[in-house]
This record gives C-alpha cells, structure tokens and sequence, in this order.
C-alpha cells in the first residue's frame, strides 16, 4: 500500500506568536528626510481630501486646497526631494520605483476597515496645518505622520489589514494517509 505523508491542521488555541505580536507592515516610510516626511503627510492628506465623504467634505477638500496653496514652495521642494532620492537610489528606473512606492502609500492611507477613524485624524490634522507657520512647518511633519499613520496600527496584530479578526491559528501535524486502494 502506498502512503503519502499527509499535513492535518489542528486548532492551536494558545495566541499569537511574540513576533507576530509586535509586527507592523513595511510602510514605505522608514529613514525617510524632513522633506519626504512632508510629502507623505501631503500623500495622507490628500487621500483624505479625496476619500473622507461625509457632511465635512467640502471643508476637508478646502483645507487640503489650502495647505498645497500656502506651501507650494515647501512642497515643491519635497516633491524634488523625493525624486532626488528615488533617482540615486534606482538610476534609470527611478520613475517606476517611485510609482510604486508612492501607490502602496497611498493604498496605506485608504484601507477601508480604518477609515473613519483616519478621517477624522486627517480632519484634525488639516485644521492644524493651516496655522503652522512655514518656517515649522516640516517639524509639524514629523510630529504628524505617525499621528496620521496610528488609525491603520491595531492594537491586535491579528486585526491589521483585516477589517476584524484573523481567522483561527493553524498548526500542521503529520500523518500517514493512504492515497490509493489496496492491491494498488
């Protein structure tokens, strides 16, 4: 009789792993400058300007106009900022790097299961930024990425990107199953 070597999930109810508990995705923000760090923030609120639908919308979409029009100046120079790196960075290629990264970014910033909860972060945020003076502007940056980022970091890792629980921890064990009759 031939036998196959066969993997049967088993329900593990102890939780997650330390590892997992302490996981939070590659967000394309790390060891990024001032500059960049102004430009991701520009990336959170313009998410914002476009996603957030609700009775303050159009107060959302004229906070956004206004930050891009009293800081076109400051965020010109972030978007070179963010080209000047991605072209040392990638060479040739950078435009395709830089689109790819700049699209999971965005994509960060509008996962559904956080939305309301970014929205109303985003709102307080624009209310701010229209009172930073320019010369603090990338200081107030700074301070605000991670306020804009807390909304998609869920207390429970298993949560995260999930809009709810992640489904049931597995553990394979194996076992010996026959795959063909006997005589075979």
């Amino acid at each position: 009789m031939r036998i196959l070597l066969a993997l049967l999930p088993l329900t593990l109810v102890a939780g997650a792993p330390a590892a997992a508990q302490t996981f939070k995705p590659a967000v394309v923000d790390a060891d990024i400058s001032p500059l960049e760090t102004l430009w991701h923030v520009r990336v959170a609120l313009n998410v914002a300007a476009l996603g957030c639908r609700d009775a303050d919308e159009a107060t959302t979409v004229a906070a956004y106009n206004s930050l891009i029009r009293r800081n076109s100046a400051a965020l010109t120079a972030a978007n070179a900022a963010v080209d000047a790196r991605y072209k040392a960075q990638y060479g040739a290629k950078w435009q395709d790097a830089r689109e790819r990264d700049m699209t999971k970014l965005y994509n960060f910033f509008a996962q559904p299961p956080a939305q309301a909860a970014f929205c109303a972060t985003a709102k307080d945020v624009l209310a701010q930024i229209g009172t930073v003076d320019q010369g603090a502007l990338m200081a107030f940056a700074k301070a605000e990425l991670p306020v804009l980022e807390a909304p998609f970091w869920s207390s429970s890792p298993q949560d995260q990107f999930a809009g709810g629980p992640a489904s049931t921890t597995v553990v394979a064990v194996s076992a010996a199953v026959p795959i063909a009759p006997r005589g075979f």
